[in-house]
């Protein structure tokens, strides 16, 4: 089971609702480390216990060992301690004010037991820019009737709860909403945080009315369920792939991707051959028929013909 990130009360009025917080997704990442790789010297099988070793040619190797990062004085390379960095914020070109860490930890809000709920909200009201990671939310063992009635009264009214709590010294707004099953928890980044004065303007003046309900019946030709399961990480399926065999010393090909450009087209034109492209029978399902045609039994086929006669 995952490990606990949280634990404490969701207050709803009177009612307090023992819970655990679980995180419900991560990012699966392939890590890489940061080597130092030696000159290729002539040798055969490494001797047991040495660092990896990569072929560069045949019968060469080349050491790979693992690195560090140090901090050095600005322009040159002298090694600063570690003892004698601190913290600081730049307020001006090259100036400077340390922060301690005491002053630091005397700021930093301790993790709090306690959730109260403040407001509910619809959850498409909230632009899901604001969402940063979700949570599943678990009932201790006293508070499962209270956690049931909560969710299904959520669940009743189509609403969702906003709260603030803190957790691993960082204040958090959460949202709290039914899912299929339970409670799900959403941190938020506060509204200082999302950068809404970046976001694009669209200009839609341009767009004719043709266009338009050419693009919209290529949307609805292309709506469907989402389907998760569709869905993978497929550079890191190459990379792992790649990884594997580079461990067994087979040879690796590295192939170049050419990005060409795209053409300039006439949308509406493009619209309707991507509809007319739609409207064509996938080439698998062709050869599938194709071949349970020609698997049929001749006598089948040939009492099917007479009949038609």
């Amino acid at each position: 089971m995952a490990s606990t990130v949280w634990r404490g009360y969701v207050t709803f009025g009177l009612i307090s609702i023992p819970i655990r917080l679980f995180r419900a997704a991560r990012p699966e990442r392939v890590s890489l480390r940061r080597l130092y790789r030696g000159e290729a010297v002539p040798s055969e099988t490494p001797a047991r216990g040495q660092p990896l070793e990569e072929s560069t040619e045949p019968g060469a190797v080349t050491d790979l060992a693992p690195v560090q990062q140090v901090s050095v004085w600005k322009g040159t390379d002298e090694v600063v301690p570690k003892q004698s960095m601190v913290k600081g914020y730049e307020y001006g070109k090259d100036r400077f004010v340390a922060i301690e860490p005491e002053e630091l930890k005397s700021l930093a809000p301790k993790t709090s037991t306690s959730m109260e709920i403040e407001e509910f909200v619809k959850l498409e009201d909230i632009d899901p820019v604001y969402f940063e990671t979700s949570y599943y939310v678990n009932p201790e063992e006293a508070g499962e009737k209270a956690y049931g009635l909560l969710y299904r009264a959520m669940s009743s009214t189509g609403l969702a709860a906003v709260a603030q709590f803190a957790m691993h010294t960082r204040e958090h707004v959460i949202v709290l909403r039914p899912g299929r099953r339970g409670i799900l928890g959403h941190t938020m980044f506060y509204e200082s945080e999302v950068r809404a004065d970046e976001e694009y303007k669209a200009v839609t003046t341009s767009v004719s009315e043709k266009e338009l309900k050419l693009a919209e019946t290529l949307i609805h030709s292309l709506a469907g369920p989402f389907e998760p399961t569709r869905y993978r990480d497929t550079y890191r399926e190459r990379l792992e792939a790649l990884l594997e065999k580079k461990v067994q010393g087979q040879p690796v090909e590295v192939q170049e991707k050419v990005h060409k450009p795209a053409e300039v087209v006439d949308i509406a034109d493009a619209l309707r051959k991507s509809l007319a492209n739609l409207k064509k029978p996938p080439a698998v399902e062709k050869v599938v028929r194709k071949s349970a045609k020609q698997s049929e039994p001749p006598a089948k086929r040939t009492s099917r013909g007479a009949g038609g006669k």
